[in-house]
């Protein structure tokens, strides 16, 4: 029955489309960026990281959306207005700004009205700084990619956030680039350059076989190519490697294309699985559909243990 419903699915994403299975298109590629101001950056780095990644969006002529964290605008106790300047420049620079909730909390383990709250509580200085900029505060996107573990939790968020006149973000170039952040950011604090080169190149590696991971799924789901949603943080390894990164990407032939013309691609109205993890939206159809996809490239073992050490060895607070 599964089946039956995913080729009804797929079928009524090409009517929509205009698309066939062998039908040729140019890929379509959106950039998000989470964490604004700044996650895993060096103390007082959030202006300059951003300012770097901003640099090189104008320079790709990329739309992005900037999804913001307002408990990161307090830093001991004290408002930090560095952090505020970033968003600004956000907004002043011509990028769009989405809620990423104030505390980047998960909705898996929050009631609907407890997670609300953070939700409201993390647009009280970005909607206002959109609207002094002739904008509207449209995206939503969930910490962790968590967005309710079970159906019935699923549609009370979509609900509330619907309400709030919300629109969810997914994500389908899913990945693990935070470890890669972490990693990179110790080796810049410890000076260590033939690390720094070393995870740089390990990054940009892993990003092209992630990247090729998801095309196939998404192929071997839909039997096209559809606009993909690339999710990145704001921190030094992208302030230094963005550049690197979206060059590789154009030369797999992408266009950049902004949030709102990603969605209008039917395959974002597909059936999508709960799931007590935050996965690719191309996962969450074909779990829908009855399907047990494999499991996407991890980093390098290297990596990995380096981030499973650092995160060990880090004190308590």
């Amino acid at each position: 029955m599964r089946n039956i419903v995913l080729r009804a699915s797929i079928a009524v994403v090409f009517a929509l489309s205009g698309a066939s299975p062998g039908h040729a298109q140019q890929r379509q590629l959106c950039v998000t960026i989470d964490d604004l101001p700044c996650a895993s950056c060096p103390s007082g780095a959030a202006e300059t990281v951003n300012d770097s990644l901003l640099n090189v969006l104008e320079r790709h002529r990329v739309q992005a959306c900037g999804f913001v964290n307002e408990g990161k605008l307090i830093v001991r106790n004290e408002f930090d207005s560095a952090g505020y300047r970033a968003l600004a420049h956000w907004v002043m620079r011509g990028q769009e700004l989405g809620n990423h909730t104030y505390g980047h909390v998960s909705a898996n383990n929050r009631t609907v009205p407890e997670y609300e709250a953070d939700v409201l509580r993390g647009e009280q200085r970005t909607r206002p700084l959109m609207i002094a900029h002739g904008k509207e505060l449209r995206y939503f996107r969930h910490p962790y990619l968590n967005a309710g573990s079970t159906p019935a939790h699923r549609d009370s968020l979509n609900t509330m956030l619907t309400g709030h006149g919300y629109i969810i973000a997914p994500v389908t170039f899913d990945n693990d680039e935070y470890v890669f952040a972490f990693c990179y950011l110790r080796a810049v604090q410890e000076q260590d350059s033939a690390a720094i080169a070393r995870i740089g190149a390990q990054y940009i590696a892993y990003m092209d076989s992630v990247i090729r991971f998801h095309e196939t799924r998404t192929h071997d789901l839909l039997g096209r190519d559809i606009p993909q949603i690339l999710l990145l943080h704001a921190n030094l390894l992208n302030a230094h490697h963005l550049d690197a990164l979206l060059t590789m990407l154009e030369g797999r032939g992408y266009r950049h294309v902004s949030l709102d013309e990603a969605l209008r691609d039917p395959a974002y109205r597909l059936p999508e699985a709960t799931t007590p993890h935050g996965i690719s939206w191309i996962r969450r159809w074909e779990v829908a559909a009855g399907r047990l996809p494999p499991w996407p490239p991890e980093p390098p073992e290297e990596i990995m243990k380096a981030y499973e050490l650092g995160q060990r060895n880090r004190a308590p607070r």
